[in-house]
């Protein structure tokens, strides 16, 4: 036990020995919520909280870019001359049936041009990026409305994973009851362009 004792003892003032004087320590760390300085050789904003950004930057340097929940990163630096824009509008619509099924054809025209945002996402999957042209095909929709159903896709555009997303898209796009309430045959195509 006396033996237990003295080690304990001379570990004690061995490690006493070899610790920093008061002077060269570093200070004992704040109480929550209080301001720290940051420690010696660290960057003004070591102690910032994740995700944000310091309230200045070091002359010379671009600020930092905060990236986290709700933050999006920054845009890509643009060289060259823009990029042409995708554009897609309707190109024909052809309504078949009553008399009364193709004075609604506006209402067609307008349920089909909602799902624009998914024909244009379908062209990403072209086999050869750039190519403008058509693409059409007949939509079956029943009297009481719905989703059509959809056969003869023609278009020049070559991939098959574009054709197949374009007659998804067609499929998806929700439609009233036909006036006569009768099945209609509706004929439809897109045009896909690029400008300047």
């Amino acid at each position: 036990m006396q033996l237990r004792t003295a080690l304990v003892t001379v570990l004690g003032v061995a490690l006493a020995g070899c610790a920093k004087p008061a002077s060269e320590r570093p200070a004992a760390a704040p109480a929550s919520g209080s301001a720290a300085s940051p420690p010696e050789g660290a960057p003004p904003d070591a102690t910032a909280p994740p995700g944000t950004a310091p309230a200045t930057a070091p002359p010379g340097t671009a600020p930092p870019v905060a990236i986290g929940p709700g933050a999006a990163p920054a845009a890509p630096e643009r060289h060259g001359a823009p990029l042409p824009e995708l554009s897609v509008k309707s190109f024909g619509l052809h309504v078949g049936g009553s008399a009364a099924d193709a004075a609604a054809r506006a209402d067609f025209l307008r349920a089909l041009e909602a799902g624009t945002p998914s024909y244009l996402d379908c062209y990403r999957a072209i086999e050869v990026p750039g190519s403008v042209g058509t693409f059409g095909a007949d939509l079956t929709i029943g009297g009481s409305g719905g989703k059509a159903k959809v056969g003869k896709p023609r278009t020049k555009l070559r991939g098959d994973a574009f054709q197949t997303c374009m007659v998804r898209a067609l499929e998806s796009v929700s439609f009233a009851r036909t006036p006569s309430g009768r099945t209609v045959v509706v004929s439809y195509s897109v045009k896909f362009n690029l400008s300047d």
